[in-house]
């Protein structure tokens, strides 16, 4: 789901940028990161943001509410979670903090107070942490973390003490899901990621080349590559022709094995469960002379590196992503594009990825549920606001399940490599190209 790199404590700091007062946890799981309160400062002007944050009314009082979570802000998730959490801190601090706060319900205008701890990429961490959050620091709302096994650890607390949390970027397994009440989904879950690419390829590639209905689904069995894969088979099955079926070891050291059997199915398209290991796989599915029309074999097929790693051989790869740069959906609620990625480079000095968009959409989904609801503190309120709350922000639709409080309304964006550059494909109301169909062969290249 992102790279596999370390980010040293110089590094973090570097990305976690001004304004945030870094101490040394008391429990001992790294760094704690708080906001001071802040200096208002003018909205900015160019680009002017969407006028969907009401001005704040002076007539009610003034309150807090706070919010906490973990990010692994070090180890081997960090990237992504340095990037959700920038994210979060500039929606707290620009978005709503410098704008007079968030108006509830009930008249009041809450100024946000962020407390993140660096859960440091483990599992052991964030379970213990989240106690913390609820029991002592008293936090008022969870904001979860990046990574499937970082979001699974934060649940069991969570429903113990009926506090609410805004999953981030991590898929859970619906398998394994107990009738939770208080977690809410704002990312498109790993089970959905091949059936969004079905959507692509029943209007794009059948309708032109019958043969597309023929597709084979691999995948690892960690918990991203398990549900993506699994769920993915079922969507092909249900919409296609599955026509071959394989799971193996994860992290993946040689698929030869899988892949010379996936030659033997003749499949025009292969949909992979797979993130890490993309690479691995374009690189020996090529040496195995294993041509297709269509490729999905990774969500690290999504970053620069996977280019830079295969070059040529990258051209007309596809991957799926909850948004990037440059995809702009016109918003009914928030800041526009941008907005958000004009003030992410001015205060980070970078670029954000999807899980910045994500990190940033965790906050809005819980602000336009404070502003529906009469009791803006309570979990119990805010969940219940939640289950009408429809919105359209700059990464996409934002609506949940109400019984599951699962993501239903965001939708996967797919891009294509073409001639070195990442090129939204799908779907059509954000697309900048069109999807190149059918790849060429390797040996074309």
């Amino acid at each position: 789901m992102s790279e596999e790199k370390k980010v040293s404590r110089r590094s973090w700091m570097k990305y976690a940028g001004a304004g945030v007062v870094v101490v040394a946890a008391a429990a001992g799981a790294g760094y704690y990161a708080t906001q001071p309160k802040p200096t208002p400062t003018p909205t900015p002007t160019t680009p002017t943001p969407t006028p969907t944050t009401p001005t704040p009314s002076p007539s009610g009082k003034k309150l807090k509410v706070r919010i906490g979570g973990t990010k692994p802000l070090t180890g081997t998730v960090a990237l992504a979670g340095i990037d959700e959490y920038n994210a979060l801190k500039l929606w707290a601090e620009k978005w709503v903090n410098a704008q007079g706060g968030i108006k509830g319900g009930d008249g009041n205008i809450y100024e946000v107070e962020l407390i993140i701890y660096n859960d440091e990429s483990k599992p052991e961490n964030v379970s213990r942490l989240y106690e913390k959050l609820i029991t002592e620091d008293k936090v008022d709302f969870l904001m979860g973390p990046v990574w499937a096994p970082l979001g699974m650890a934060t649940v069991a607390a969570v429903e113990k003490y009926k506090k609410l949390e805004l999953f981030g970027t991590a898929t859970f397994d619906p398998e394994l899901y107990k009738d939770w009440k208080y977690i809410v989904h704002v990312c498109t879950n790993g089970s959905d990621y091949i059936d969004n690419i079905m959507d692509m390829i029943l209007a794009e590639c059948v309708p032109k080349d019958p043969e597309a209905k023929n597709i084979a689904v691999i995948h690892g069995d960690a918990l991203f590559e398990k549900v993506c894969g699994v769920w993915g088979a079922e969507a092909v099955k249900k919409r296609a022709n599955l026509v071959f079926y394989e799971k193996y070891t994860s992290p993946p050291t040689d698929l030869t094995p899988v892949l010379t059997r996936v030659k033997a199915a003749k499949p025009a398209i292969i949909l992979a469960g797979e993130a890490s290991g993309a690479t691995l796989m374009t690189k020996q599915a090529r040496e195995l002379g294993l041509d297709l029309k269509l490729f999905f074999p990774g969500t690290f097929a999504v970053y620069q590196d996977f280019y830079n790693a295969l070059g040529k051989y990258a051209e007309e790869i596809i991957a799926n992503t909850q948004w990037e740069p440059g995809i702009k959906y016109p918003p009914t609620y928030g800041p526009d594009h941008d907005w958000f990625v004009s003030n992410y480079e001015k205060e980070f000095k970078q670029s954000p990825t999807y899980h910045g968009a994500i990190g940033f959409a965790q906050g809005l989904a819980l602000q336009a549920a404070m502003e529906k609801s009469k009791n803006p503190l309570s979990s119990d309120a805010v969940r219940e606001a939640l289950n009408t709350v429809e919105f359209t922000g700059f990464h996409g639709k934002f609506k949940i399940d109400p019984k599951t409080g699962w993501q239903i309304g965001h939708k996967l964006a797919v891009v294509q490599w073409q001639d070195g550059k990442k090129v939204c494909v799908w779907p059509p109301q954000v697309a900048a190209g069109k999807l190149r169909y059918p790849m060429k062969k390797w040996a074309e290249r």
